[in-house]
């Protein structure tokens, strides 16, 4: 490996770790909201009531949205545009998923998709994961094989292991505590701070995302990065070689280095579509976005 994507490496690791000191800026008075399908709200068993989102068809795309945002946050201009049907949830101890008292888990927040699929009587999905939605799609795909269509996986990665990662560790494990007293509240708040710069529509929707981004909790915030800590898929990837994948490389990811992406997709055997984006393409460049993601579901679909 060169020298130069050392440091790039180098670069999205420290990114990754210090992007919450970013400063957040002005907002206007006005909400503009997105234009979504529509809502209901669906009791799980043992999970709560559940606002969700859900369009019908034949083999519908279940959307599992990425670290301390919510479903209408990270695919809110993919929603109106995709053909098949969709399906989406807000992780545990996210906006307005499942609360439960327990820490979050990447496995539990697969069994919770699981429920809301057997609660909706869709017997298979195309399981579409954008960032910490990629191990909870390759966990539910381990596990229910037979609930999965195909597996778009996106701005993601098999393990989370880098230096900076590791440094980080210990840092979270000693201030979850301190969560109870709100610190970190604004974190994802800051992470996407400069994204509205960089795009019209964020800009417009910007007081909506300001709302919605601070319904995460700042201790979920801990305990999803430290579940993603301890995640590595490594050892199962042979379990998917029967299921249709296709990798979607942020080649200019600051999040998750593009180098672990592309090693899960040869380790997958999956096929790779490749954006120069960064991690917050969703919102920064949507149209790029979307017609990336509708090329992936239609590669699994096929």
């Amino acid at each position: 490996m060169s020298c130069e994507a050392l440091g790039m490496g180098a670069q999205a690791d420290l990114r990754r770790g210090l992007g919450f000191m970013r400063p957040l800026g002005r907002v206007g008075p006005s909400v503009i909201e997105p234009d979504l399908p529509p809502a209901r709200a669906i009791d799980l068993p043992g999970r709560g009531r559940v606002t969700v989102r859900v369009v019908d068809g034949d083999t519908p795309a279940l959307l599992l949205h990425g670290w301390t945002l919510t479903a209408d946050v990270n695919f809110c201009h993919l929603m109106p545009r995709l053909p098949g049907g969709l399906v989406a949830m807000d992780h545990h101890g996210h906006g307005r998923g499942p609360t439960r008292a327990e820490r979050f888990t990447i496995e539990g927040a697969a069994d919770d998709q699981i429920a809301l699929l057997d609660a909706l009587g869709i017997d298979k999905a195309i399981v579409l994961g954008y960032s910490l939605g990629g191990p909870v799609g390759l966990d539910l795909a381990r596990r229910y094989p037979d609930r999965v269509a195909g597996l778009v996986l996106q701005a993601t990665a098999l393990r989370f292991d880098s230096w900076m990662d590791k440094l980080t560790k210990p840092l979270l494990r000693a201030v979850r505590p301190l969560t109870a007293l709100g610190l970190g509240r604004t974190a994802s708040l800051r992470f996407f701070g400069d994204t509205r710069n960089r795009s019209t529509e964020t800009k417009l929707l910007w007081q909506w995302l300001r709302r919605e981004l601070m319904l995460c909790h700042p201790r979920t915030m801990v305990d999803v990065m430290l579940a993603e800590y301890d995640f590595d898929f490594r050892p199962h990837t042979a379990s998917l070689k029967d299921v249709p994948t296709v990798v979607m490389v942020t080649a200019k990811d600051s999040a998750v280095p593009p180098r672990d992406q592309r090693a899960m997709a040869d380790a997958l055997g999956a096929e790779v579509i490749t954006i120069e984006e960064d991690h917050d393409v969703f919102l920064a460049a949507p149209e790029t976005y979307v017609a990336a993601s509708l090329e992936a579901i239609a590669r699994v679909t096929t």
